[in-house]
């Protein structure tokens, strides 16, 4: 079991960001640290490690993941029909130095893999919360996150003794990161269409999305 410990997550040496998107890059999966909890992730376009993510967790093929990015420019990539909710969302929680652990939910561009969004016609993105995690993406390409758990179990990993052997023992690298996470997971809206939809509340409160949003409650 290959382990990176990280510090202090706004000042890390760069070849340990270039270290963990190699791993990345060469279809590796790597348990990272989220602003919320430990994740599971790979390359977004790595079928063969989407794969064993899926088997690792006992997680059903047909539940998509959500993608993390680093730039906004690379939203175009993936969604398509960006609503104005949407776009106000993007200008509130994820267009700033510290971005909010806020998923959206759009239409999926069509040139994106099937597989990769679990057979469905949307697509849920977050822009990473950690500058290292960016770095990381910048260093590689667009990551998928899930929880590092076994499915159903109900478990928050805050630390990596938290995290299930099973999954240690088949990750290729765990970032440990020697912060406190928060240890609630991110909020889900879906805004692919006109209406706005909370999907899972979590750190970002629905009740401000809708006063960012300028609906009443």
């Amino acid at each position: 079991m290959n382990i990176i410990t990280v510090r202090n997550s706004r000042e890390i040496d760069k070849k340990i960001i270039q270290d963990i998107a190699s791993y990345i890059s060469s279809g590796k999966v790597v348990v990272l640290p989220a602003k919320t909890i430990y994740g599971l992730s790979c390359a977004y376009n790595n079928d063969d490690a989407l794969k064993k993510i899926y088997i690792i967790k006992d997680r059903k093929s047909d539940l998509p993941f959500i993608i993390l990015f680093s730039r906004l420019s690379s939203i175009k990539d993936f969604a398509i029909n960006i609503s104005s909710n949407a776009k106000t969302l993007i200008k509130y929680y994820w267009d700033c130095e510290e971005p909010q652990p806020l998923t959206i939910v759009f239409k999926k561009n069509k040139k994106l893999d099937n597989f990769i969004a679990g057979g469905k016609d949307t697509i849920a993105l977050r822009r990473a919360e950690y500058k290292f995690v960016r770095d990381v993406i910048d260093n590689s390409m667009p990551i998928i996150s899930t929880s590092a758990t076994i499915s159903k179990t109900g478990l928050k990993p805050l630390d990596i003794k938290d995290i299930p052997q099973k999954i240690l023992e088949n990750a290729d690298l765990t970032v440990q990161l020697q912060e406190k996470l928060l240890g609630i997971e991110s909020t889900i809206v879906e805004a692919s269409g006109a209406k706005i939809k909370l999907v899972r509340q979590g750190v970002v409160s629905f009740n401000d999305i809708l006063q960012k949003l300028q609906i009443k409650i």
